[in-house]
């Protein structure tokens, strides 16, 4: 019993020393020279799942990549991440093509959204940490568009909104132009509206409140005063003048040409190809 203890206190000391020799190795690891693992033809080892990570890694230009959800991207990479330029197709049929910044939309893009079996411009512009932010244009649904500038994923700053009216510039629609916070129209700004009138002045939540100035096409009156939440509590009417009215639509834009018959086109170049060809 007595040579057995000794023998168990013996193998104790011995595996102490071992286990400190080790610490000891691991902790001045830069001490030892290359003559040293040279020597021994050893090298601390790299974690399996660390060097398949690493060849895995995607950098530069790459193939397109899949994901399981369905999701795909086609474009630049760096240290794994979508980083430069880039397309990204997502599994609804929606995509997206411009810069990208650490895996988030970043800089110019356009994301286009997928409707019908075709593809529809949906926001044109900046943006910053995968949300609208800058300058950019977002078209809806129904063809009505916003233009100016973008703040997290909302309308902040000076801008442009058009609704209903000819899809491509909001001809014969209502139109505003000025201050939006946090999407809503707020501050100075104007609206003009498609039977001709036009108001003039403070915005808070959407609504007229301050002072502002409506202007009655039909009438040919103008009404100076104050608002409240889109009311208007007192103030005075007068006669427009030709110098009054601001001009409408808002930076007015030259009618988009369009054919009236397309058919009858058609029709005229079949008939002058054939003629020639007599």
């Amino acid at each position: 019993q007595t040579r057995s203890s000794a023998a168990h206190k013996l193998c104790i000391h011995d595996s102490v020393q071992l286990c400190t020799r080790i610490a000891h190795f691991y902790t001045n690891m830069s001490e030892y020279s290359e003559e040293y693992y040279d020597e021994y033809d050893y090298l601390p080892m790299e974690p399996l799942w660390r060097t398949s990570d690493r060849l895995a890694d995607k950098e530069g230009e790459a193939s397109t990549v899949f994901w399981t959800g369905g999701n795909r991207f086609k474009g630049e990479w760096h240290k794994n991440k979508k980083h430069g330029k880039g397309t990204q197709f997502y599994k609804n049929g929606d995509k997206y093509e411009g810069g990208w910044f650490e895996d988030q939309r970043s800089g110019h893009g356009t994301f286009w959204k997928y409707e019908n079996g075709k593809y529809r411009v949906q926001y044109n512009g900046q943006w910053k940490r995968d949300k609208r932010d800058g300058f950019g244009t977002h078209f809806n649904k129904q063809g009505d568009f916003y233009q100016g500038e973008w703040k997290m994923g909302k309308r902040h700053g000076k801008g442009r909104q058009t609704y209903g009216g000819r899809p491509p510039d909001g001809f014969g629609g209502d139109i505003y132009e000025g201050d939006w916070v946090r999407d809503m129209r707020e501050g100075k700004g104007t609206l003009s509206l498609a039977n001709g009138d036009v108001y003039q002045g403070d915005w808070k939540d959407n609504l007229k409140h301050g002072p502002g100035t409506f202007f009655y096409e039909k009438s040919q009156k103008r009404y100076d005063g104050v608002w409240n939440e889109d009311v208007p509590q007192c103030g005075s009417y007068a006669d427009i003048k030709p110098t009054d009215k601001p001009p409408w639509p808002p930076n007015p834009q030259l009618p988009v040409l369009e054919l009236l018959d397309g058919r009858d086109v058609e029709r005229k170049a079949v008939h002058g190809a054939m003629d020639k060809n007599m």
